[in-house]
């Protein structure tokens, strides 16, 4: 209500001070204002002042304002507000403001007569008032008058414009009301004077904080994007944590009793409509579109258009250009918090089904619909299918979490269940979760819903590899091979996939009159099943020694690939396999820049697809590749970013065999004692296996194990390694085509010279066979070479590995130069220098030293270079081990423990160990000690040879 007085009353209608104004922000504001009331003071001026804004943006404030600046100076101030609700008699603040300026019966409401007579007298009485002196007449909330009164100020402000009667009004923005909607419009048009309040920047909101606050203003800082940059919200904040002392710290507003009480407070003060709109679209996420908002709303899109704006106006939204925010994620979850759970589950399912009802796809609403479904809900179910069916080339582990909801909510129906985790299966492997795939594949195949079901989970566990982990595997096979019910092209590619699982785990031993007849069997045409038996017919030629129809094989396998789904084709395993093993291929011929293009294509699509079952797999590859370019610490690498063991995802026990090879030839190289001791150690275990290709596998680390230690083997182990050779590939690794060099060597330190010439005359039929082959080529020039000690044949074969394959052409100029040392001094020391540059280069420590004695005795003494590791100190210097000369010999010349670690393959805690033992054997304390001790005996000693 209104009545005459010089101090502003309450909103409940009690007179108290005048709080004091805003002391932060709105300074352009209090000023026009003030500048109105002086004008009216000083000048007789009247007019109108329409100030607007949302609720708490400062309002009241300004208002106490002009009736601070007013009263002192003179002027009669009528305050007051309109009040919400119905119930109020019509004019009664005019009336009841006047009649508390008179002593007359009647008042505040005359005995009889009409509104209209009302308006009457509340006019005669403002003129009365304003003759005596200025009036100012304060009226808030304007927004909640009865029609009458705001006909009144229509009528009033332009009947006693000629008065010292000054009218500052104020109302929400952007109300639903026609009757304020008209008063401002018509005011506005009649020259009044607008003041707009908008929100306070956040550093004004801060210093707000900080003077209402003190020293815990701190405590309303995760709050303050709730304020929207009001100062009434901000008082309200304030005074919630004054009274709430202790309650704060909440992250999320379900949590926090401060923020929730802070919403709902701000909730309170819009209208119904505009309430109702925040709510529902506080449980719709971060940003919804006006259309998709009105029909969850139910409503015409021009029916929000007024409580859209007062959302907007208080803060709690905004408008982007194509669709609506909340003004910070923490006002949504505050105000979605003030919602009860079944409605905000309710209005998120209504969501949902209107925009799958308008086409969106189901992989944008997976998440959504396995948050929300509840079980035995089919609708839920088929798009989780859907969206699973779409990830799975892009996104596996997603696809498998999609399918993984769907078999929750299905868990009554047995079969649709089954179906379900057929699907989930492959991607649950393809993932790394080999075990659960396992696991699921077994319950599956036990009780299968189906035969064509049945088929594709016995398809799905021999591409795992490995043996099926139910019992009578053989006979599940037939099963799905003979019944009718399985579509054929499943019944060909399991045939396929069988065979080529068998073929990598060596038990197909029969690789050629066997083998193609079981492949005769299969008549489909499908790509897959032409790519699985080209890669099939490949192997087999590798092992009869035929690597150039090998590679013919597999020439298509790029192009068969493209046949396939282009999405999904690289993540079958069948494809994997032969896109490694057609690498593998071309790194045998030579072409590793199309090896390496293959290889790093689909380590790529590996690691970006998240399918972890075949980083193993493409490492291994790379790292052979870089071993076989003579990049041996990079190699290392390789092997270790592969995550290979008992337990790794993707790995089979021929592809762990695979890896230990080339980590035993890394080893053998850079002089890795404790590599090759571990490699050895587990390869001692092999002859104990059930898989042929691990046993034959582990009989070749004997090899080089021999070598390494300068032991001799007997024939029994140099056949097994024999075999290994003669059977050209590990899983889907080939051979390297030096291998056989090795095995001669090998033969030869063991006295058993037929077992080397039978070696070398395998080696020669392979590069017979091989013609277009200069790998097989060099490989036999270098067997025949090292069997008769012709050191011009073994030059010859450093000639044909060129450049491609360092370290076999530094083996051969190698043993040239010792085949030939005692008959041309010169021509070997060129031959021991070449050889020593290479293995430099390469990073191949062992053979490095090797090589640098050899040049030792023929009075050669190599200086430390840039390009070449440090001169290799004697074995014997100082009791040291070769192991602890390793260490000593890099950390003295400069390098840290890690780096040291890093060249020599060790961990860090195995050179501090070699470092430690070192010092008690040399006396030393320090590694500046140690560093002295080292250019004094060994370095020195190498200058001045």
């Amino acid at each position: 209500m209104i009545r005459a007085t010089d101090i502003p009353p309450t909103t409940d209608g009690t007179a108290v001070p005048v709080p004091a104004a805003v002391p932060r922000g709105h300074r352009r504001e209090r000023e026009q204002l003030r500048q109105r009331v002086l004008r009216l003071l000083h000048r007789a001026e009247g007019g109108v002042l329409w100030i607007e804004g949302p609720a708490g943006a400062g309002k009241s404030r300004l208002l106490a304002s002009a009736a601070e600046e007013a009263a002192p100076a003179g002027a009669l101030v009528l305050t007051g507000s309109g009040v919400a609700g119905q119930g109020m008699p019509p004019l009664a603040p005019l009336l009841e403001a006047l009649g508390s300026t008179r002593c007359e019966p009647g008042w505040p409401y005359p005995e009889a007569g009409s509104p209209y007579e009302w308006l009457r007298r509340v006019e005669d009485g403002l003129r009365d008032l304003a003759r005596d002196r200025p009036l100012v007449v304060v009226l808030d909330d304007v927004q909640h008058c009865d029609e009458l009164t705001l006909l009144a100020v229509r009528l009033l402000t332009a009947r006693l414009a000629g008065l010292p009667l000054l009218w500052v009004l104020a109302a929400r923005s952007h109300l639903d009301v026609p009757a304020v909607e008209s008063l401002r419009r018509d005011l506005l048009t009649e020259r009044a004077v607008a003041l707009d309040i908008t929100p306070l920047d956040p550093d004004t909101v801060r210093l707000l904080v900080r003077d209402l606050l003190g020293p815990r203003a701190a405590q309303a800082d995760q709050y303050l994007p709730l304020c929207g940059g009001l100062p009434g919200a901000v008082r309200q904040l304030c005074a919630l944590l004054t009274s709430r002392t202790g309650t704060t710290g909440g992250t999320r507003a379900g949590e926090d009793p401060v923020a929730g009480a802070f919403a709902a407070h701000r909730l309170d003060q819009l209208t119904q409509p505009a309430k109702e709109l925040v709510l529902i679209a506080s449980a719709l996420g971060d940003s919804l579109t006006v259309r998709h908002l009105s029909r969850v709303l139910g409503r015409d899109e021009s029916a929000l258009l007024r409580p859209l704006r007062e959302v907007l106006a208080a803060g709690l939204m905004r408008a982007e250009q194509h669709h609506l925010a909340f003004a910070h994620p923490s006002v949504r979850d505050a105000v979605a918090a003030t919602l009860p759970p079944p409605v905000r589950l309710s209005v998120r399912r209504r969501s949902v089904d209107l925009r799958l009802a308008d086409g969106t796809p189901a992989v944008a609403l997976a998440a959504e619909i396995a948050e929300l479904a509840e079980p035995g809900d089919e609708h839920a179910i088929r798009v989780l299918e859907a969206a699973a069916r779409e990830l799975a080339p892009h996104s596996p582990a997603t696809a498998a979490a999609h399918l993984r909801r769907a078999l929750e909510l299905s868990h009554d129906a047995a079969p649709r269940r089954m179906r379900l985790a057929a699907r989930l299966i492959p991607l649950l492997w393809e993932t790394g979760e080999s075990g659960e795939a396992r696991a699921l594949a077994r319950e599956v195949v036990q009780v299968p819903p189906d035969a064509a079901t049945h088929a594709r989970v016995c398809l799905e566990l021999t591409r795992m590899g490995g043996r099926f982990p139910v019992a009578q595997a053989e006979a599940h096979l037939r099963r799905a091979l003979g019944h009718r019910g399985v579509p054929q092209p499943v019944k060909d590619q399991l045939l396929s996939t069988t065979l080529l699982s068998r073929l990598l785990a060596g038990e197909a031993e029969e690789a050629g009159g066997a083998l193609a007849g079981s492949l005769a069997r299969a008549r489909g045409t499908h790509p897959l099943n032409d790519l699985t038996q080209r890669t099939l017919r490949s192997m087999s030629a590798c092992h009869r020694q035929r690597w150039t129809e090998a590679l013919s094989h597999s020439d298509s396998v790029p192009a068969t690939a493209a046949e396939l789904d282009p999405a999904y084709g690289p993540a079958l395993p069948e494809v994997v396999l032969s896109t490694v093993w057609r690498a593998a291929l071309l790194g045998m011929a030579g072409d590793d820049t199309a090896a390496a293009e293959l290889v790093e294509g689909g380590l790529a699509d590996a690691e970006q697809r998240g399918r972890r079952a075949y980083l193993p797999l493409w490492r291994t590859a790379r790292a052979r590749l870089l071993l076989d370019g003579g990049r041996l610490p990079e190699a290392a690498r390789e092997l270790a970013a592969a995550g290979t063991g008992p337990h790794a995802p993707g790995t089979s026990a021929a592809s762990e065999a695979a890896v230990l090879c080339t980590r035993a030839r890394i080893a053998f190289h850079t002089g890795d004692d404790e590599g090759l001791e571990a490699c050895s150690a587990l390869a001692e275990a092999c002859p104990e296996g059930e898989d042929r290709q691990v046993r034959r596998a582990g009989a070749w680390i004997a090899v080089l194990t021999a070598l390494y230690r300068d032991e001799t083997l007997t024939r029994h182990q140099l056949g097994a390694a024999a075999a290994h050779l003669r059977r050209g590939f590990l899983h889907a690794t080939c051979l390297d085509a030096g291998d056989v060099v090795l095995l001669v060597a090998a033969a030869l330190a063991s006295g058993q010279r037929d077992m080397a010439a039978a070696a070398v005359e395998f080696a020669e039929e392979r590069a017979r066979l091989n013609p277009g082959l200069p790998l097989f080529a060099g490989a036999a020039a270098h067997a025949r070479g090292l069997f008769t000690r012709d050191a011009e044949l073994l030059a010859e074969a450093a000639e044909h590995h060129g450049a491609a394959r360092p370290l076999l052409r530094a083996r051969a100029l190698e043993d040239a130069g010792e085949c030939g040392a005692a008959a041309d001094a010169a021509t070997a020391r060129s031959r021991f220098e070449e050889a020593f540059r290479l293995y430099t280069a390469c990073g191949a420590e062992r053979d490095s030293r090797r090589v640098h004695g050899r040049l030792r005795k023929l009075g050669v003494r190599l200086l430390s270079t840039a390009g070449a590791a440090p001169a290799a100190p004697e074995p014997e210097w100082r009791g040291l081990t070769r192991s602890e000369l390793g260490v000593v010999r890099l950390i003295a010349h400069g390098a840290t423990n890690r780096e040291a670690a890093e060249r020599l393959f060790l961990s860090p805690h195995t050179v501090n160990t070699h470092l430690r033992h070192a010092f008690e054997k040399l006396g030393v304390r320090s590694r500046v000690q140690l560093a002295r001790l080292y250019a004094r005996e060994v370095d020195s000693t190498a200058v001045s040879a």
